[in-house]
């Protein structure tokens, strides 16, 4: 593992500030009342569907729940262009950064393909064991007939042709992180390549934004509690009982499974990356429990590296390096969930799929993986050309589209704790306890 570390240059760095005070232990305990509490409220206004006052609550719930959420992405883009630049320009050489790269994406790329075979291998018996009424299927069908399916260019060629931004500020406004990932890494072997007086310069700037952003983000993670609270009610009242009919076998299958895969990646974290199970969770515990209430990985991002960089010391380069490639390209969930929704709507429309065509869904999962975007319901975007491939109906991506508010907090879930896990095996350097 020695080949790939990273040191800085006999020059002038900008250590990480003191750490502020924080909302201290009770912060990840209250965000997980506030997740059951807002769920539980949500479900219980859904009851009065036809009152303006529960109308009127569930709209006052959604602007502070959207409020928070824009809170957390606002610090994304200032917070992760200058910890890759600096973390490029501060290694020792452009070798040293791509040997950290590959080593990153040989991981993620071994955990999506386990991910994908041990699906495909596994959901075919599960789904031999799932027997739906015609007149169910039909109903179920029926009632997503006019549900609208993400559009996007999810193609290979396409995502090389937006790899590199045209215009980095734009790619800035648009959130659209791994062009801007791109940008940042080529702003950063330009640094390498110039003066020691530049490079000091280049990297005490992007270590004093650093700071600035880490406080804020410190400022607002305090507020997890509301946020979450907000965000959940209007899932519950959204939602309602569709939690709990015809879809609960497969809400239940793709939320098991997810959750096994996340609990065999913390098992590699504590293992592997050298953490005490205490400590694991009081650095992933914050930046989980945003996945489970935001459904977005880029949001989860601020949390990551709060983590990464208080609880566990990490290096500089995996916090700024690893972590922002990890969250704008690997998606791991996509391997477990693709395989499952594939055999779910071949059961709910009475096609049988032959182990050739399980194979092509591993194999395309695999492949296809770095094109998911890191946003709510982002692979449904790459799945559909899938279904075209091996006969399954686009209808049916609208019947799993109905309870993504539900799977997809478990994805992001998976996706988060395999960034965490990554970064903790590159990171693998033991410090003392903090007291």
């Amino acid at each position: 593992m020695r080949a790939f570390r990273l040191t800085t240059k006999q020059r002038p760095t900008a250590p990480y500030p003191p750490k502020a005070r924080t909302a201290g232990d009770w912060l990840p305990a209250a965000v997980i009342v506030s997740l059951i509490l807002g769920l539980a409220f949500g479900v219980l206004l859904r009851t009065w569907p036809h009152s303006p006052v529960a109308s009127g609550i569930i709209t006052a719930l959604d602007v502070i729940g959207t409020m928070w959420m824009n809170a957390i992405r606002m610090t994304v883009i200032p917070l992760i262009v200058p910890l890759l630049i600096a973390a490029v320009a501060g290694a020792r050489s452009g070798r040293a950064v791509g040997n950290l790269g590959l080593y990153t994406g040989a991981l993620f790329l071994g955990m999506v393909t386990m991910f994908a075979v041990i699906s495909a291998l596994v959901s075919p018996l599960i789904f031999g064991h799932l027997h739906l009424e015609p007149s169910a299927t039909v109903a179920l069908r029926a009632s997503v007939a006019a549900t609208p399916l993400p559009a996007g260019d999810a193609s290979v060629t396409g995502w090389f042709k937006n790899l590199i931004p045209t215009n980095p500020i734009r790619a800035a406004a648009d959130g659209t992180m791994l062009p801007l990932v791109v940008f940042a890494l080529m702003f950063g072997f330009a640094t390498l390549a110039a003066t020691a007086d530049i490079q000091a310069r280049v990297i005490a700037f992007c270590h004093t934004l650093r700071d600035i952003m880490l406080i804020l983000i410190q400022a607002v993670l305090k507020l997890a509690p509301l946020g979450v609270f907000a965000l959940t009610a209007v899932v519950g009242a959204k939602l309602g009982r569709i939690a709990f009919g015809a879809l609960s076998f497969y809400i239940s299958v793709v939320s098991i499974s997810l959750l096994i895969g996340t609990l065999a990646l913390c098992a590699l974290a504590v293992v592997v990356g050298r953490l005490s199970l205490p400590r694991f969770f009081s650095g992933a515990s914050p930046a989980q429990l945003t996945a489970l209430s935001t459904s977005s990985s880029l949001a989860s991002l601020p949390a990551m590296i709060e983590g990464a960089r208080e609880q566990w010391a990490l290096r500089e380069d995996v916090i700024g390096f690893v972590l922002a490639l990890a969250v704008s390209t690997f998606k791991p969930a996509s391997a477990i969930s693709f395989p499952i929704i594939a055999l779910f709507v071949a059961t709910l429309y009475g096609i049988h799929l032959s182990p050739a065509q399980i194979i092509l869904i591993a194999a395309y999962v695999v492949l296809m993986n770095p094109t998911v975007p890191g946003i709510p319901s982002g692979g449904f975007i790459v799945i559909a050309p899938l279904f075209t491939a091996v006969g399954l109906p686009l209808e049916g991506v609208a019947v799993t589209l109905a309870v993504a508010p539900i799977t997809d907090r478990f994805s992001t879930l998976l996706n988060v704790t395999a960034d965490m896990a990554v970064a903790a095996v590159l990171g693998q350097k033991r410090v003392d306890e903090r007291t």
